[in-house]
């Protein structure tokens, strides 16, 4: 007869063995589609590129993310996939998660965000767009640009002239103080004035001239959603979600007129996940975009490991622990790339398998593989360093 004590024994033997069991299946079968990559000079691998030169075919649109603005390594690991994506697979556009209006209008990296088009782990990338000929896009219904500043009032006032379509000059002068002041808009108008901006926004995107001219549709409907964040309690509260939204339309309308052009897209993470979880708000450009454009896009996150601020203490803890996904990486003393894609047709339970990660999505835990086509990891992590 088993005592009680065997009994428990063997129980919790049992479930020890379990657990050891599916992590090491675990472990083998994302050990299949995870590859090391080269240093972060050189960082493509052949088979890495096989595995994207298969992956991206019939895809108009690659998405590169990285997670956060401020590690430059990220950047140069990005750069790596641009220089591919270029130069063999004859992608010839390029559109930052920046001005939309702005960069429509000049192409010119002065128009990007200077958390890129500033810093030292950009230049490199700069160089060879401008030596490949790669037209630089816009996606952002921020209008930050130095274009904007000074031509997105005068081109406003150009087109309604040229449509005869009536405007009081109250409008904009109010207009003009938005796109000056940006997110301190509020700060300069009071709540009726933006109310009067908002209605008369409303009755532009109502007329039938403008209708019929879907750039500047496009261009006041994504202006309206930057004025809803810039001066309304509403919109500062739900400013993630009304600015992925827009994001989204804005990269479908260029994907739209832009041909047959493939097309790459640089931005945060955190946008270009291709599903909405309870990160962003619950909505995210990425998966806004699938739903406009199913089967149009290939999801491509980066994320770098040993940063300054990380202690060595937390990464080995990281890297010991299997919820995380260091876990499955064989050191974190090296670059490796993860074929998600690979890894869940061949595994289908990794769909909903949930881990603890660091590509910033405001979620610790979650479905990485899923969201994501293919995951970069980075050993060596800088932050970026801005040009003198």
């Amino acid at each position: 007869m088993i005592s009680k004590n065997n009994s428990l024994f063997m129980r919790y033997f049992l479930n020890a063995l379990i657990v050891l069991l599916f992590s090491g299946l675990s472990s083998a079968q994302v050990k299949e589609n995870i590859y090391e990559l080269n240093h972060i000079e050189n960082l493509l691998t052949y088979d890495v590129e096989q595995i994207i030169s298969k992956r991206v075919e019939g895809k108009r649109v690659v998405f590169l993310g990285e997670a956060e603005h401020h590690i430059g390594s990220d950047f140069l690991a990005k750069t790596n996939f641009v220089k591919y994506l270029v130069t063999e697979l004859g992608y010839t556009e390029i559109a930052f998660e920046s001005d939309f209006f702005g960069l429509y209008f000049e192409h010119d990296k002065k128009n990007i965000f200077p958390h890129w088009s500033r810093v030292e782990q950009c230049k490199e990338l700069f160089d060879f767009l401008d030596k490949n000929n790669v037209t630089i896009w816009g996606f952002d219904n921020q209008t930050h640009s130095p274009y904007s500043y000074y031509n997105f009032t005068k081109k406003l006032i150009d087109f309604l002239n040229k449509n005869s379509i009536e405007f009081d000059q109250s409008f904009i002068s109010s207009i003009d103080a938005i796109i000056k002041n940006g997110p301190t808009s509020n700060k300069v108008l009071d709540d009726s004035v933006v109310d009067s901006v908002i209605l008369n926004l409303n009755q532009l995107l109502d007329n039938e001239h403008i209708k019929r001219d879907k750039l500047w549709h496009q261009f006041l409907e994504s202006f309206k959603s930057a004025v809803l964040i810039y001066t309304t309690h509403s919109g500062k509260k739900k400013g993630i979600p009304i600015r992925d939204r827009q994001m989204a339309k804005n990269l479908d309308f260029l994907v739209n007129n832009l041909s047959d052009k493939k097309i790459i897209v640089w931005l945060a993470n955190a946008h270009m996940a291709k599903f909405e979880y309870g990160f962003m708000d619950g909505e995210t450009m990425g998966a806004q975009f699938v739903n406009l454009n199913p089967n149009m896009s290939y999801h491509i996150a980066v994320s770098s490991i040993n940063m300054p601020y990380r202690k060595e203490k937390w990464i080995k803890k990281s890297s010991e622990d299997e919820e995380n996904l260091l876990h499955l990486l064989p050191t974190t003393e090296k670059n490796y790339f993860i074929d998600s894609t690979a890894l869940i047709d061949n595994n289908p339970e990794f769909k909903e398998k949930e881990f603890e990660g660091m590509f910033n999505l405001r979620k610790d835990k979650t479905n990485w593989f899923r969201l994501f086509d293919a995951l970069v990891f980075i050993s060596k992590g800088e932050r970026i360093k801005y040009l003198k």
